[in-house]
Parts: C-alpha cells; sequence; structure tokens
C-alpha cells in the first residue's frame, strides 16, 4: 500500500517538473525555435518528462521509507506554497496556448528561406515609377474595395549594388493611374539580393498569424483562464496535490505525456499515420484534461 512521504529527492524533481515544464512553455511562446526542428521547447519538454519519472520514483522511496516502524509517522505539516496556485492556475492556460500555436509553426523550409530573406533585408518598399510597360485597367470599387487600376510598371528598385529597373507585372494602384516620376509603389525585394523577385504581395506570414491570432484573442483568454483557476482553486485540493498520489497523479502525467506525443509530428516535421496537425490540435486539450483529472480526484 503506498504511503504518501517527502524528502529533498521529492522536492528537487517535483519543482524540477514544473520548472521545466513551465520553461517549455514559454520558449515555444518567445518562438526560440520558429521552426523544425522546435530543439529548445522539446528539450525541456524532455528533462520535464525525465523529472517526473525522477519525481514518482523518489515520492516511492520516500513512501516506503515512511512505512519504516523506526520511521517517525509521515504527517504533512506545510501548507501549499503561495506560488504553487499561480503556477498550477496559469500553466494549464499558458501551455494550451503554446499547443494551440504549435498549429502555426512553418514548415523547416519555409523556415529557412524565410531567414535566408531576412538577412538579405527583404520586406517591403517604396519605390518610384520609372515608366508604364502597358496601359493601365481601371477596376470599379464597391463597399469592400476602392476604386482601381491594374498595370504592368518598370520600377527603380535600390539595390545595395546599384539601383536597377525592374518590371512587374498587374501592380495596382488606388484611384488614379500610375504616374511616371511621381507615383510611388509599395513592391517586396531582397536590397542585397537581386535574384530574390520583386513582387506585390510577399508577405511571409505563416506562424506569424498564429502569433497575432494569440496576442489579439489568446493573450487576455489566456489570462481570464489562468486567473480563473488561480481564484477557485480549493485550498485544500492544492495541498493534497503537492504530495504524490499514484491515482491521481499517474493518469494526468500521462495525459500530459500523450500530448506532448500528439506535438511530435509537427514539432519534427514528420507525418503519422498521414496525420501532423490534426494531432497537434488534439494536444490542445490535454492540459485542461489533465489538470481537471488532478482537481476531480484530490
Amino acid at each position: 500500500m503506498y504511503t504518501p512521504g517527502r524528502s529533498a529527492a521529492t522536492t528537487f524533481t517535483g519543482w524540477g517538473m514544473v520548472l521545466s515544464g513551465w520553461t517549455a512553455v514559454l520558449v515555444s511562446l518567445a518562438d526560440v525555435s520558429p521552426y523544425p526542428p522546435l530543439v529548445a521547447p522539446l528539450a525541456f519538454a524532455g528533462l520535464a518528462v525525465l523529472l517526473a519519472a525522477g519525481w514518482v520514483v523518489a515520492s516511492y522511496r520516500a513512501g516506503a521509507r515512511s512505512r519504516d516502524p523506526l520511521a517517525k509517522p509521515y504527517r504533512e505539516t506545510r501548507r501549499p506554497n503561495r506560488v504553487l496556485r499561480y503556477v498550477l492556475g496559469f500553466g494549464v492556460s499558458f501551455a494550451t496556448a503554446a499547443a494551440f500555436l504549435t498549429l502555426f509553426v512553418d514548415s523547416s523550409a519555409y523556415g529557412r528561406e524565410t531567414e535566408r530573406l531576412e538577412r538579405a533585408g527583404y520586406g517591403a518598399y517604396e519605390v518610384p515609377v520609372v515608366r508604364l510597360a502597358d496601359a493601365p485597367v481601371f477596376h470599379e470599387g464597391d463597399e469592400d474595395h476602392d476604386p482601381s487600376y491594374t498595370t504592368d510598371l518598370v520600377l527603380r528598385i535600390p539595390y545595395e549594388s546599384g539601383p536597377r529597373e525592374v518590371t512587374v507585372h498587374g501592380l495596382h494602384t488606388r484611384f488614379e493611374p500610375p504616374v511616371p516620376g511621381r507615383t510611388k509603389v509599395e513592391v517586396y525585394f531582397a536590397p542585397r539580393d537581386p535574384e530574390v523577385p520583386v513582387v506585390e504581395n510577399g508577405t511571409r506570414d505563416g506562424r506569424l498569424f498564429g502569433l497575432v491570432a494569440f496576442a489579439a484573442l489568446g493573450g487576455p483568454w489566456v489570462l481570464i483562464v489562468g486567473g480563473g483557476l488561480t481564484g477557485h482553486m480549493d485550498t485544500d485540493d492544492l495541498h493534497r496535490l503537492r504530495r504524490f498520489e499514484p491515482g491521481v497523479h499517474l493518469p494526468a502525467l500521462g495525459i500530459l505525456l500523450a500530448g506532448l506525443l500528439l506535438l511530435l509530428p509537427v514539432a519534427l516535421e514528420f507525418e503519422a499515420a498521414g496525420l501532423d496537425r490534426s494531432l497537434a490540435a488534439l494536444a490542445v486539450l490535454t492540459p485542461g484534461l489533465a489538470f481537471t483529472w488532478m482537481v476531480k480526484r484530490a
């Protein structure tokens, strides 16, 4: 029969597990590894798994010592650390957000290309129109769009190696046709690499879309949910969660490990049974499921 116990090893591995898990979440949200393989978050998540295993083993050993007839009877006298309430409450919401953002991770090829373009200064720049390559085509506006003209234009691109004239097809100008020498248009190019095509819309926004969505919608959700869980967390339940209980913590750790495994196809960029993003979507549910299990069984 299992008896709760406490030792220096359970304290070290328990807090190490929690802090490693939090670090994995934070480096994921901070976009430290922007494309696969997601080395930084996986390294800390792996460390959290090892420490969780160590916490379980240390807890069983401490429990065995507490059953020694010569040992002092186990009695929990310490109250929960106040920090633990916030670590658990906000940990659920932030871990859910980190799993959600994994759905928007760019492919490794796209990520490497984006880094190469960034080194070349790729971005949006306003450049002058040198001349028209064909006659402007007028487009009437509607409720969602302003009147515009589509024209093939010759532009002067200020590359670092020297300006060049480049023809760009199908550029749009609003309200009036472009006038050589007076009109400027916004295009994407790389000043340090003339081989990169000049295009009208070259936004590279894969992961950026997820980060913007998180900042606009997920950020407030994380704070509201984390604050709600923290404020309504029962003190007695929190007290019991500090010490390992097989029926409470082993299923919860199993759920979290399953969530990590579901994220691996995206994090390491491989398909499992033809799936990757779909599995990652299921992983979004695991932090909340694990927390709910612990609270219900505590």
